[in-house]
């Protein structure tokens, strides 16, 4: 693909659902971004790609980001819990933790998909 030619169609390629994913989207954008940089011109619909790949790159890196928190935050209360040693009281971390449980089973089930 030339750097100044339209994106890919979005009807045909697959959306990201892991962390690893989304980096490796981020990743794509920025060399994109690279490509299209030495053309730069001042057009209006150059500079709008240019900013278009760097803006969505940062949001796959932030989806990235927060997957990874989510995951991390549902371990750690997972070794908690099963740890008889440690009481959690009044902790509503179990109220994120099920959100998030129930994010990561609705991106890793491909039967409903």
């Amino acid at each position: 693909m030339s750097p100044n030619s339209a994106p890919a169609d979005p009807a045909t390629t697959t959306e990201p659902h892991s962390a690893a994913e989304h980096c490796a989207a981020a990743e794509a954008l920025f060399t994109r971004a690279r490509e299209i940089y030495p053309t730069l011109s001042s057009r209006a619909y150059d500079q709008d790609e240019y900013r278009r790949c760097l803006d969505w790159a940062r949001m796959h890196l932030r989806l990235a980001e927060a997957i990874t928190a989510g995951a991390s935050l549902v371990l750690a209360h997972r070794e908690l819990l099963a740890n008889p040693d440690v009481r959690l009281h009044n902790t509503y971390v179990s109220a994120e933790t099920r959100h998030w449980n129930e994010f990561i089973e609705a991106q890793n089930n491909t039967t409903g998909r």
